[in-house]
């Protein structure tokens, strides 16, 4: 499995001069151009809003990676399914130790920037907090979930493959939902409570948020909140597996 997810980050930055400095500059690049844009629009401060966009689009994009590779896991491993009775558990799992590799790798982008942006500009920020060691669990949460998620669309999708173009409509529905590039207060509105309150998404990002940039600790909420969607992914994810691990041979 290992191994298999070695390959992809191999092939994914295959020929490329700046190999995996990629997975730093693509964040980057659209933080800055989504900053330029939404922080004249929620009246925000560019080098302090860029680094809430830039760790946004980070966590959005393990997440929506997660659920859109994912649900192409298995149907890209049928060469190996039809040489060997291999678990099809371990295709959604490769994906998602490449996807967790990428978000490392712009996470480790992310730190850089801030530094720089508080150095250049001299904020009345800490460079680096005790909090930031909330980052090891919560990367771990982010993996576990994505697994169950890519899990789930990986066996819905190899039967109903237009499941894929749905997925799609989902996620971005769920982007424009979420505060991934969106000033956190426009989900504090009452109208929004209950939604604010159930969404997974926006509780990934005030658990990466509150340690990483405002150096303080997560709210139990937010961990309430991803330990939920959490278990009930994986018992989902379990009983589809079981269902369908053996059947599925015949619908790659």
């Amino acid at each position: 499995m290992f191994h298999l997810a070695n390959a992809d980050l191999q092939s994914r930055f295959r020929r490329s001069s700046l190999g995996v400095v990629w997975a730093m500059i693509h964040p980057l690049s659209f933080a800055m151009l989504y900053s330029l844009v939404l922080a004249n629009l929620f009246q925000q401060e560019f080098k302090t809003f860029s680094i809430y966009v830039f760790a946004g689009f980070i966590l959005w994009d393990a997440l929506s990676s997660f659920v859109h590779l994912g649900s192409q896991s298995i149907i890209n491993g049928a060469g190996y399914l039809k040489q060997a009775p291999i678990p099809m558990l371990i295709f959604p799992l490769r994906t998602c130790i490449t996807v967790t590799v990428v978000f490392l790798i712009g996470f480790l982008a992310l730190l850089i920037y801030r530094t720089g942006v508080i150095l250049m500009f001299g904020l009345d920020e800490p460079i680096m907090t005790i909090y930031w060691a909330w980052a090891a669990p919560l990367v771990i949460a982010l993996f576990v979930m994505g697994s169950a998620w890519a899990t789930i669309v990986a066996f819905i999708n190899l039967k109903f493959r237009d499941t894929q173009q749905l997925l799609m409509i989902l996620m971005q529905a769920v982007w424009f939902s979420s505060p991934v590039f969106f000033d956190r207060s426009v989900f504090d509105n009452p109208r929004l409570e209950l939604w604010s309150a159930i969404n997974p998404v926006l509780a990934f990002c005030d658990a990466f948020r509150d340690p990483v940039i405002y150096g303080r600790p997560p709210e139990m909420r937010d961990w309430i909140a991803i330990g939920v969607w959490t278990g009930l992914s994986w018992l989902v994810a379990i009983v589809i597996t079981a269902i369908n691990d053996r059947k599925s041979i015949h619908y790659v």
